[in-house]
């Protein structure tokens, strides 16, 4: 049992805040069974494997605890997010808000807010039941959003959706504990696009959970992008199923947070199901952005692919620890993992840890892992066409960022990323000549 972040700390002031949450008695009691847990079994701390590269000292004087309504203008989330085709959706600190939404719902979509379902149904009852996590420590994070749910989405998709759906997770500072619930038909086809973007620079904290359920033949585009405050702490823990025949696609773009770490764990249920897991992590000064993911075979003929890019300067630390499961009788799977990480400064830090666990035959995996400088020979040859060191540099740069971004299939947002990379990379508005 783990007890390294706990009483007296941030855990013990949260009971005072659990009976003012939406959904009354029934709702009251689960949160209060997931906090007396959540306080015996303590937060996770780097002596728990799965939280070797993640310290949440900084928690012990955070507020945890829902942020308050408040009001948003329109006018500054759309100054912060790329304008795309579709319907949009805002959360914000972790509370649906109505009236920022904007576009029409296509037919084929079906969207719930969960504090509407929360007012009427218990938790066995909602989105198919709510169960409360389990002790492992891979679940403590949605055992933290459990005891604070607010509010949320439940997203069920019955068709192929042509446009993507844009759901935007706007932060105010304070606590922000929504919870998404994805359900895809069989066959139905989605394209889900997340932003999690500041509106100010007020210190917060969220610990936002994500379930996506996929059934057979279903395919789901899943794109988040991570813009937090440099005062922000973000614990994102994402709850993948994969059934027969289905693809879940995520394309994954962390810039933000003071600590920002993002959890997906994906299960392979069924023959023919294959996942993606596409990230690319830029991270400066002395901030930390984490990437752990788990990917689990638990079915024969399952695919799966992993490739994460990240970049550190400052004193900055990045973390990319991956996990590949082939559980035993998943025989024919095929499994890659590929983690390079490029350090621009000397105190740069940069933790890569790809592992396969292999408990079957007939099987096909293979991971590796690179973290280093830029390469000297492309950076000579950059500099004898003329090209200033710091230009040379940054253009490099953008090319190893451009490997994950360039397999964007939305124009707008391809473009906002790219410049996203470029602004913080130096003599920006030469590079920009070049791309």
């Amino acid at each position: 049992m783990n007890v390294a972040v706990n009483a007296p700390g941030p855990l013990t002031r949260l009971a005072p805040a659990l009976p003012g949450l939406p959904g009354g008695a029934p709702w009251d009691e689960w949160r209060g069974c997931a906090l007396a847990r959540l306080q015996a079994l303590g937060l996770p701390s780097p002596r728990d494997e799965a939280w070797k590269y993640t310290n949440l000292r900084l928690l012990e004087r955070r507020e945890l605890a829902p942020a308050p309504p408040r009001p948003v203008d329109a006018g500054a989330l759309e100054a912060l997010v790329p304008a795309l085709d579709g319907a949009r959706l805002v959360l914000v600190d972790g509370r649906v808000a109505p009236g920022l939404t904007a576009g029409v719902l296509p037919a084929g979509l079906r969207v719930t807010p969960l504090a509407t379902a929360m007012a009427t149904l218990a938790p066995e009852a909602l989105a198919g039941g709510f169960p409360l996590p389990g002790d492992d420590v891979d679940q403590r994070v949605r055992l933290l959003n459990s005891a604070l749910l607010t509010d949320g989405l439940h997203l069920q998709v019955d068709g192929e959706l042509a446009a993507p759906l844009h759901l935007i997770h706007a932060s105010t500072g304070g606590g922000a504990h929504p919870r998404v619930i994805v359900d895809l038909a069989p066959h139905a086809r989605l394209t889900l696009v997340e932003h999690r973007v500041p509106l100010g620079e007020a210190e917060g904290f969220a610990a936002p959970a994500t379930e996506i359920r996929l059934q057979p033949g279903a395919c789901l585009e899943h794109v988040r992008v991570q813009l937090a405050s440099a005062r922000e702490i973000v614990l994102d823990d994402v709850q993948v199923q994969v059934d027969r025949d289905a693809r879940y696609v995520q394309l994954g773009y962390a810039f933000g947070g003071q600590l920002a770490r993002a959890e997906t764990r994906v299960t392979l249920a069924a023959p023919g199901a294959h996942a993606e897991l596409h990230g690319l992590f830029m991270v400066d000064g002395s901030r930390q952005l984490d990437n752990r993911t788990l990917m689990t075979h638990a079915a024969p003929r399952t695919t799966s692919v992993q490739v994460f890019r990240g970049v550190a300067s400052g004193r900055a630390r990045g973390v990319y620890d991956g996990k590949i499961v082939v559980a035993p009788g998943a025989a024919k799977s095929e499994s890659s993992q590929s983690s390079r990480n490029l350090l621009l400064s000397p105190q740069a830090e940069i933790d890569s840890r790809p592992q396969l666990e292999i408990l079957t035959d007939d099987v096909k995996c293979a991971h590796g892992a690179t973290t280093g400088q830029l390469d000297e020979d492309m950076l000579f040859y950059l500099l004898s066409r003329g090209i200033d060191r710091a230009t040379a540099r940054g253009l490099l740069t953008f090319a190893f960022a451009e490997d994950v971004i360039a397999k964007l299939a939305i124009p707008t947002l391809r473009r906002s990323l790219e410049e996203r990379v470029v602004r913080g990379l130096p003599d920006a508005e030469l590079i920009r000549e070049f791309v």
